[in-house]
């Protein structure tokens, strides 16, 4: 029988090499988890610097008949220029707002953690209470009780309010936490919902100026 020749050194496997990558992967992702526990923690002080546990009392916004019908009526407003395809310029105050905001059901995400306290050129100040996650591990929520500035801004499918400024009640917001939360995107409303459906592609423009929001509506293209 043909003596069977053995394997090259090069083509077996070798234990002790295994054991080297298998101790790299361990050292490598297990760094990262400690940099992400450490980093993750170093964030979490510093949001606790500008951060209370309990959600600020926000001012009560008062609604009644009269003030609904008057708001309602400039949404109504926006709606007929739209169907009757006519360029119209509606306003709407801080106190429309409130209301609209203790109302609509497309706003309900608003209710109870907004109070919208003025309105000037450089944007929406809104008085907030948003909750934010206390950290990687710990539960429960600490609360961001805080003066926004919200610039409205028209997208393709629907309106949204984006973040320019926070000015906390205690300690003050880093800069990059702002941008950060911007980009997260929060303050927007639902595109799918019927009324924003139905309008949005006739709006031209969603604005502040002086003490007011405003609304500009297209004018409709001619048709063959």
């Amino acid at each position: 029988m043909a003596e069977e020749k053995s394997e090259s050194p090069e083509l077996r496997g070798s234990p002790t090499t295994g054991c080297l990558i298998l101790a790299a992967i361990v050292i490598v992702f297990g760094g990262l988890i400690v940099l992400y526990l450490v980093v993750g923690n170093i964030q979490t002080k510093a949001i606790d610097g500008f951060t209370q546990d309990e959600p600020a009392k926000l001012e009560t916004v008062v609604t009644t008949d009269d003030l609904v019908s008057a708001s309602m009526a400039k949404l109504k407003q926006v709606e007929e220029a739209v169907q009757a395809g006519r360029s119209e310029r509606i306003t709407f105050t801080a106190e429309d707002l409130n209301v609209l905001i203790a109302t609509l059901e497309v706003a309900k995400d608003f209710r109870g953690n907004t109070y919208v306290e003025s309105i000037n050129s450089d944007g929406i100040l809104a008085h907030m209470a948003q909750p934010l996650r206390k950290g990687i591990i710990a539960k429960g929520f600490r609360y961001l009780n805080a003066k926004f500035l919200l610039e409205p801004e028209l997208r393709k499918r629907t309106f949204a309010f984006k973040v320019r400024d926070i000015r906390p009640a205690e300690g003050k917001v880093p800069l990059e936490f702002i941008k950060n939360y911007a980009v997260i995107d929060f303050f927007k409303i639902d595109p799918e919902n019927e009324a924003i459906k139905a309008n949005i592609p006739h709006l031209a423009a969603i604005y502040t100026e002086k003490d007011l929001v405003v609304v500009e509506t297209k004018v409709a293209e001619a048709t063959e």
